[in-house]
């Protein structure tokens, strides 16, 4: 279903970026040698905390949205900041016991960070929850396993070194932006269905992929050197506060939408409705607008006949036609028992009584298996349009339930356009 609450997040994407250039022009200001006070101790107590607070609001998510994607993602960047911030922030307390932090480690983070994007992105929404916890247990698991390996047996990952980019025209550093970008482009083709989250994770990749290249970066241009560690340290503070922002906001939208939402036509419910009669939506309600009514005619029959089930079916199937038809122009709402209603913003009636005949029509050669039964429904269609803002909304819709009125009483599956007499002539 394609309904207007949801969002692709370009807005995080763009704070992700603001972010990003937040960490560079940070960098730029510390220099080389930034601040002990900072690096040991500001920035990996903040990190921690961050990290704890995104992994909780990911576990906390589940009950509320179902989402693996969302899931995943707060335990993996979570734990990345929490082991970043024990294995590296605070080594120097126990140097001595265990090897210095090997080259490349830092990298090895960030193309963690890109791959959780990946993988949130590749992944169903809406798995069974034991799957969800496998997957999230076994992939937080392996990123676990090989931290700690990496971190603690540096003679047996010598290779890693590899990924520090030396300067900003080689591969590590091409290989960032490259993965970074498909992340963003995969989400960019994918419908917006999931409440910001396509914005969320390209930003994950974003960040991490900026954080690979950051320092390169600021070299080439002039504003180096900057030191890669300050810039992993700021890397794990602002990954997780980006999520755990975006996460807020997932499901802040996401209880918005089911508010509004009726979970078996997966349309628009009549509490959407009444905001729109309300005027209190985001839905342009100014002059002109057109409003649609549609009813299935002789529904009762149908459910005596075939049963309740056949008529939930044969509803959700005309719901999702009608859906069909007038997305994007029009926004559909279930208005009561197997009545929709359709406003059509910024659209005269005379421009919408074409769509309306395709729509009967369309209806009219539809046919619903029910068991061994193929059942055909017709429905009547009444529409009326707003011309002058002396008319209300509720005015409007009134004259359209006329006009459905008179096309049901005149043998139904068919079209009636009763234009309203404007307020004050």
């Amino acid at each position: 279903m394609i309904v207007r609450s949801a969002r692709w997040g370009t807005l995080l994407l763009g704070a992700s970026v603001a972010l990003l250039l937040g960490m560079g022009a940070a960098a730029v200001v510390a220099g080389p040698l930034p601040p002990p006070a900072i690096v040991e101790r500001a920035l990996p107590l903040a990190a921690l905390i961050l990290g704890v607070v995104v992994l909780f609001a990911g576990h906390v998510s589940y009950p509320r949205v179902q989402n693996l994607r969302v899931y995943l993602a707060g335990y993996s960047v979570g734990l990345q900041s929490i082991l970043y911030v024990v294995f590296v922030g605070l080594a120097r307390y126990y140097t001595d016991a265990i090897p210095v932090v090997p080259p490349g480690y830092r990298e090895v983070v960030y193309l963690l960070g890109i791959l959780i994007a990946i993988g949130c992105t590749a992944l169903p929404a809406f798995p069974t929850y034991r799957t969800t916890r496998l997957v999230t247990r076994t992939l937080v698991g392996l990123q676990f396993a090989l931290l700690a390996l990496v971190r603690f047996l540096p003679a047996s990952f010598g290779f890693v070194a590899r990924l520090v980019p030396q300067r900003l025209l080689s591969w590590p550093a091409l290989a960032a932006v490259v993965l970074a970008a498909a992340v963003v482009l995969s989400n960019a083709l994918m419908r917006p269905q999931t409440f910001y989250l396509r914005g969320a994770f390209s930003g994950i990749a974003l960040l991490a992929a900026g954080a690979w290249v950051l320092p390169p970066l600021l070299d080439a241009a002039g504003y180096g050197p900057v030191s890669p560690d300050f810039v992993a340290l700021l890397y794990v503070c602002v990954a997780p506060l980006f999520l755990a922002g975006s996460i807020l906001a997932h499901i802040l939208a996401r209880m918005g939408h089911r508010i509004a939402y009726d979970p078996l036509l997966h349309i628009y419910n009549r509490e959407f409705c009444n905001r729109i009669l309300a005027e209190q939506s985001s839905i342009n309600t100014r002059p002109p607008l057109t409003v649609m009514m549609i009813d299935i005619d002789h529904f009762k029959q149908v459910n005596d006949t075939h049963g309740h089930q056949a008529g939930d079916r044969i509803l959700f199937n005309v719901a999702q036609m009608v859906q069909k038809s007038v997305v994007p122009e029009g926004v559909v709402c279930r208005y009561g028992g197997e009545e929709l209603i359709v406003f059509f913003p910024g659209r005269a009636g005379r421009d919408i009584v074409p769509l309306a005949q395709r729509l009967r029509a369309s209806v009219e050669t539809m046919e619903t298996s029910v068991r061994s039964t193929r059942i055909s429904v017709t429905v009547s269609i009444g529409i009326s349009d707003r011309r002058s803002a002396r008319s209300s909304i509720a005015h409007v819709v009134r004259a359209a339930d006329k006009a459905l009125y008179i096309a049901k009483e005149n043998g139904r599956n068919q079209i009636r356009f009763v234009r309203i007499k404007e307020a004050g002539r």
